[in-house]
């Protein structure tokens, strides 16, 4: 007894098993994309109405004779009901999208895996003497950046005024501590945190960094001002790590 697979002369059941384990689906890379679109509906209202249980009910006693006035011609009688009523519609607007390949842009082919690490670093003191890379990054970002929670505990708010200050290590006290140990550890703690925002904002971006911002963030916020608290070098270390690109994961310094 023989078996048809559907296939010609050429090819086998076991060729064709050996194609499909071989082949595997291509990877897809998902993307979000927008587009402020107006969708207009037509609506109508058409009146129905619907007679209830119709129930008669006899009104006095009956009459010998016709009925009173003159009888209708017709076999029923009319009149019109009026209710004002109001109409609540659901409605429901959606969009299909329908999506094409326009081509392809070729990159240069590498080995190893793909990168999702982009840019390059400079270190505090790069920032501190090309201030006006600086105070266009800081104006790029909206003419400010936050060292720390605005208006909580020893955070502050680094301008193009200041941040020559910030960066020669001489942020004001307050907020920065003014007495040893922790004054000088605060002072290094935000040219660290300024120099990675400034490099995040020219660029250059990785997980490690967000996370070590973000801690150097809730660290100064929550430091008293003036006076500090311990920890600071601790927390300042992965900053300066990525300044200097040698942070995990994270790109490299700027030649």
């Amino acid at each position: 007894m023989s078996v048809s697979y559907g296939c010609s002369d050429s090819q086998s059941a076991s060729a064709i098993l050996n194609k499909n384990l071989s082949q595997s689906d291509p990877i897809q890379c998902p993307a979000i994309v927008h587009e402020n679109v107006c969708i207009q509906a037509s609506v109508s209202i058409i009146p129905v109405v619907a007679t209830g249980n119709v129930e008669s009910f006899c009104v006095g006693s009956p009459s010998i004779g016709g009925c009173m006035g003159t009888p209708s011609p017709t076999d029923s009688c009319k009149f019109a009901v009026s209710q004002n009523i109001c109409v609540q519609i659901p409605l429901t607007f959606k969009a299909d999208v329908s999506a094409i390949s326009a081509g392809i842009a070729c990159g240069t082919p590498a080995s190893g895996n793909c990168s999702t690490v982009t840019g390059c670093t400079y270190s505090f003191g790069y920032f501190s003497t090309h201030p006006a890379l600086t105070n266009s990054l800081i104006t790029a970002a909206g003419g400010s950046i936050i060292l720390g929670i605005d208006n909580l505990g020893a955070s502050f708010t680094v301008t193009t005024a200041n941040s020559a200050a910030v960066l020669s290590l001489n942020t004001p006290s307050p907020p920065a501590p003014s007495l040893p140990p922790f004054a000088r550890q605060y002072q290094n703690l935000y040219a660290q945190l300024l120099a990675s925002n400034l490099n995040v904002i020219n660029g250059a971006t990785c997980d490690n960094v967000s996370i070590a911002i973000s801690n150097a963030n809730t660290f100064i916020a929550t430091s008293p001002s003036g006076v500090g608290k311990a920890g600071a070098p601790l927390v300042a270390a992965p900053l300066a790590a990525f300044n200097l690109g040698n942070l995990s994961g994270c790109p490299e310094h700027c030649p």
